[in-house]
């Protein structure tokens, strides 16, 4: 078998689980295989539905623009206070705030919200799925990890149809 690498930055993998500890342990397997250097990590999202269709998305880098808003206002008051004292604290946590939530509402780093919205919408209810923005992918290493989570399904990658083909292959093989 040749070991061949997949060097196109921001290549989309998705698999979905009977289970929600599955698809972290899957995680914690890619982790694994990023310290091994056999595959780069830009993104991760986890998708949890149960069995009544209620949603739950945990995204590994995109900030909620709340939370950007705190972390804004913070360092923004923070450097208002030492330049102007203490209306600076009060202006510059406000403007800093505000352009905090603005800025993670408009840039969207790692996998798009579109997919992500995407595929919450498509997963099963009862089941969980692990999206994954990758890139220098060694597939030998990549098809050997697979194989321990026979029974996941590969539900979508823009890697090649030949990679595709032996990661679908690597998840029906026998554990």
């Amino acid at each position: 078998m040749t070991t061949t690498t997949t060097k196109d930055p921001g290549s989309l993998l998705v698999l979905t689980f009977d289970a929600p500890l599955k698809a972290r342990e899957a995680f914690l397997a890619f982790q694994r295989l990023q310290q091994e250097e056999a595959v780069v990590l830009h993104d991760a999202v986890f998708f949890e539905k149960d069995a009544e269709g209620r949603a739950v998305v945990t995204e590994t880098i995109d900030t909620p623009p709340a939370e950007s808003a705190l972390r804004g206002s913070i360092w923004g008051a923070l450097l208002g206070t030492l330049v102007a004292g203490p209306i600076g604290t009060l202006v510059g946590g406000a403007i800093s705030a505000g352009l905090g939530a603005l800025t993670a509402k408009l840039i969207d780093i790692g996998i798009p919200d579109a997919t992500v919205k995407e595929l919450e919408e498509s997963l099963a209810s009862g089941s969980s799925a692990l999206a994954l923005l990758v890139s220098h992918v060694k597939e030998d290493a990549l098809e050997a990890e697979l194989r321990r989570f026979a029974g996941a399904k590969l539900l979508q990658s823009t890697l090649t149809p030949e990679t595709v083909q032996r990661l679908r292959n690597a998840l029906h093989r026998e554990a």
